[in-house]
């Protein structure tokens, strides 16, 4: 038996619906794994005044069609006969003069092993424009709808958000008021807890966030403080379950040596998501594309970015989704769109590594899968290009394969070129390296190390250190000095020194795009001198 909604964030999705049903939308495909939140969501709407006439009905392939809500129903839902198979509900809603239906897991039957079924198909078009002009409205749920170009006129595709806080919030006090009948259960959640919990819970959906609350009460026999690294193991495991997502740790900022100007625009990112620069006007910024050679810490940047913005880093993995070839099939594009939403409800920084491959394949989407990569693609752009609550933080290696639309203002704030360190700047990435395996920087010559280091990348100049550190250990665990990471330094075979063309090469292409200089600030120049 369905309940009405007792969430009062969700009277905005009440209100969408209503508008929808309306204005007459003959079929609404709802995109969503939580099927009893949008059955509740459906019974707010069926209890408004408007609609309260048309009774709400709900169908499965295992049930068939039940009344659940309006006239006729009692203390029990009323059973629809000979309504079990897929077709033979439609032609039970072609006869109706009014109702609000929901077909659960209904997509399948209309593309079964990804060929379209005509016969179902033309079917559900016939009943579109039967139902136009009646109150009558067709809800068609499930994980994913498939696309099937002669329904693209007849259904309005929409997608079920993730809770938002203030529904994560009611959820966590509806918990805790079920909890607190418990003798067995200690609950010590002040304000400040709650609001540690709720953040802690956002990006889940309402069934994983009962689950998470119920696995802490048993691990801890309560609710408190120490429940929240439990909560967050959980989401971080809900998320890789996703196959698109992987949640990291960020980096304090002093991990980061060298490239000052780009951690001063990280800074400025960081004040244009503030309450008061949003009151004043600022808009947040989208995101920054850092270009470089590999090794130059574009990686280590998204999780510095992390802890500059205070915001969590979730890295999509694109690799992970792709088919063979890198068409987009199956399911792939279902969990990049539930990743995003994972990502805009949380806020946080979406890292996207190797971003030419992310969105290559465009022009081979429609020979090698039927233009599923391309369709992918385009939302993933489009998300890019409305989102206000997400920093991107792309990273390309082979620039070539960017075409100028991926690129342009309104998807990136800034394009950053991430040249290899200057001099300063590798003394400051020795300083950073030595320091974080506890040496005292001021023990070592860092003005040598960094000459000697000429054309090293900062992955490059952190490999020396831990091999010098190594010898010095073999070598009786003595103490390090500066020639032991000198030797190592002579022993390495720089990046840049196999890869002077690619290099030269990036150079130009941030000159031409105007890409700005990760060390200066000022548009890359094309014309720093070669260390090496």
């Amino acid at each position: 038996m369905l309940h009405p909604l007792e969430m009062p964030s969700l009277d905005a999705l009440v209100r969408e619906l209503d508008i929808l049903i309306r204005a007459r939308y003959p079929l609404i495909a709802v995109s969503t794994f939580e099927e009893v939140r949008f059955r509740r969501l459906m019974a707010a709407v069926a209890g408004l005044e408007r609609h309260r006439a048309k009774g709400l009905f709900v169908w499965s392939r295992i049930r068939g069609l039940h009344q659940v809500a309006g006239p006729g129903v009692g203390a029990s839902e009323k059973v629809i006969p000979d309504t079990e198979d897929p077709l033979s509900v439609l032609d039970h809603i072609a006869e109706a003069d009014r109702g609000l239906y929901v077909l659960c897991d209904y997509g399948p039957y209309l593309a079964p092993y990804g060929q379209e079924e005509p016969q179902l198909v033309r079917r559900l078009r016939e009943l579109a424009w039967a139902i136009k002009t009646r109150p009558v409205t067709v809800l068609l749920i499930g994980p994913s709808f498939p696309e099937i170009p002669a329904l693209e006129k007849e259904v309005k595709l929409i997608d079920l958000p993730l809770p938002e806080e203030r529904e994560v919030a009611r959820l966590l006090e509806m918990e805790l008021g079920r909890l607190a009948d418990n003798p067995d259960v200690r609950l010590a959640v002040d304000e400040r807890t709650s609001e540690q919990l709720v953040q802690a819970l956002l990006g889940l959906t309402e069934s994983e966030i009962e689950n998470a609350l119920a696995k802490a009460a048993i691990a801890h026999r309560g609710i408190g403080p120490e429940a929240i690294p439990l909560i967050l193991d959980e989401k971080r495991s809900v998320i890789r379950q996703s196959g698109a997502l992987t949640y990291s740790h960020a980096e304090p900022a002093d991990s980061l040596g060298g490239y000052a100007n780009l951690r001063k625009l990280l800074q400025e990112a960081a004040v244009t998501f503030t309450p008061a620069a949003r009151a004043y006007g600022v808009e947040p910024m989208k995101g920054i594309l850092l270009v470089g050679l590999p090794g130059t810490g574009k990686d280590l940047i998204k999780k510095i970015a992390s802890s500059i913005l205070g915001r969590p880093l979730l890295d999509l993995d694109f690799g992970a989704v792709m088919g063979e070839g890198g068409g987009v099939i199956g399911s792939a594009a279902m969990s990049i769109k539930r990743a995003l939403a994972i990502a805009t409800t949380l806020k946080g920084i979406l890292g996207m590594s190797e971003f030419e491959k992310a969105v290559g394949g465009l022009q081979s989407s429609a020979r090698t899968d039927g233009g599923e990569t391309a369709r992918t693609i385009a939302h993933l752009l489009n998300w890019m290009q409305e989102q206000q609550e997400v920093f991107v933080v792309g990273t390309a290696n082979d620039v070539r394969q960017l075409a100028p639309e991926q690129l342009r203002q309104g998807r990136f704030s800034q394009v950053v070129f991430v040249d290899l360190p200057t001099v300063e700047d590798r003394a400051d990435i020795f300083r950073v390296h030595l320091a974080k395996r506890g040496r005292d920087p001021l023990g070592f010559d860092l003005e040598q190390l960094a000459e000697t280091a000429e054309g090293f990348s900062g992955a490059e100049i952190e490999a020396a250190v831990k091999s010098g550190l190594l010898d010095a250990f073999m070598d009786g665990a003595r103490d390090l000095v500066t020639s032991d990471i000198v030797r190592r330094v002579r022993s390495i075979r720089p990046t840049s020194d196999v890869k002077r063309e690619q290099i030269e090469e990036l150079r130009r292409w941030a000159k031409e795009h105007l890409a700005v200089d990760a060390v200066r600030g000022q548009p890359a120049s094309g014309e720093r001198c070669m260390e090496f």
